[in-house]
């Protein structure tokens, strides 16, 4: 793993104090886990997360593992939870790797498209090749359960050195998530983390590995679970950058800024929050 790139260096004290502005905005629409008719803050939302996010890999781990490759470059409110919804309606016995696999087998590609919401080859190829590395793990601990055995490789996976970053379309984001869904206190370097960490704490141009130790510092530091700062950024993330347009926002926001603008137009024109003109 190379070293990391020289980043601007936080106290605890000015660490809290972002954490903190992040946490008490409210949970969007747009926010991952948000539920309508719920009010709670990204704070509230994050640590009731952190509470159940092993809850569905542990009593049907076979979804556990098809919520981790349906994620990977989808929206999760809009395209992941609504399919494993109805894959739990359709197939509610569907629990363990072994019924899965035979299902697979059973129903074939096509069927299996209809059933999980997408037609994409890539992705149940990925699924069936991670299924056959953990039927290789299986035999090795016989005695353990499913989310046992995934427990224990995740806590011990190491993406230089595992099977399952070798598969094809298998990045470090999509290795990341599947250890945490089976356990692993760790956090998941896509999108919405590195959007935080550019625009509210000014650090940018990071790699995935480096993304990882940046908040695994913050965790250190904080004396917080890095799985916490994962869910408080992805929530304030989901919920206040919304698509790949923020970058051209956030610069229009920032020259507006510069010549004097008042807060309340800058607002108005962008849809940005205080918080995030206050860090321009």
């Amino acid at each position: 793993m190379t070293k990391m790139k020289k980043t601007k260096v936080f106290n605890r004290n000015q660490l809290e104090e972002i954490i903190k502005k992040l946490g008490e905005y409210p949970l969007t629409k747009s926010g991952h886990g948000f539920r309508e008719g719920i009010r709670e803050s990204i704070f509230e939302s994050a640590t009731k997360s952190i509470k159940n996010y092993t809850d569905l890999s542990k009593k049907k781990p076979a979804l556990g593992l098809i919520s981790v490759v349906l994620a990977a470059n989808r929206n999760y409110n809009r395209v992941v939870e609504p399919n494993l919804i109805n894959i739990e309606r359709d197939c509610p016995k569907l629990s363990f790797f072994s019924e899965l696999k035979e299902m697979i087998n059973k129903i074939g590609d096509e069927k299996f498209y209809e059933l999980w919401g997408h037609k994409d080859k890539k992705k149940l190829d990925t699924l069936k090749e991670i299924l056959d590395i953990i039927f290789k793990l299986k035999e090795k601990d016989t005695n353990l359960s499913d989310f046992e055995v995934m427990n224990k490789w995740a806590n011990k996976a190491n993406f230089e050195e595992d099977p399952i970053s070798k598969i094809k379309n298998v990045g470090l984001a999509t290795f990341q998530h599947l250890r945490m869904v089976f356990g692993a206190n760790t956090i998941k370097p896509d999108l919405r983390v590195k959007q935080v960490l550019e625009f509210e704490f000014g650090i940018n141009g990071l790699n995935d590995f480096d993304v990882i130790k940046k908040v695994e510092e913050f965790s250190r530091i904080l004396n917080l679970e890095v799985l916490f700062l994962d869910q408080i950024f992805v929530k304030y993330g989901s919920s206040y950058f919304i698509g790949k347009e923020m970058n051209s926002i956030f610069k229009i926001a920032k020259v507006l800024k510069l010549r004097n603008v008042e807060f309340e137009i800058i607002s108005e024109a962008t849809g940005l929050n205080q918080y995030q003109i206050e860090k321009l």
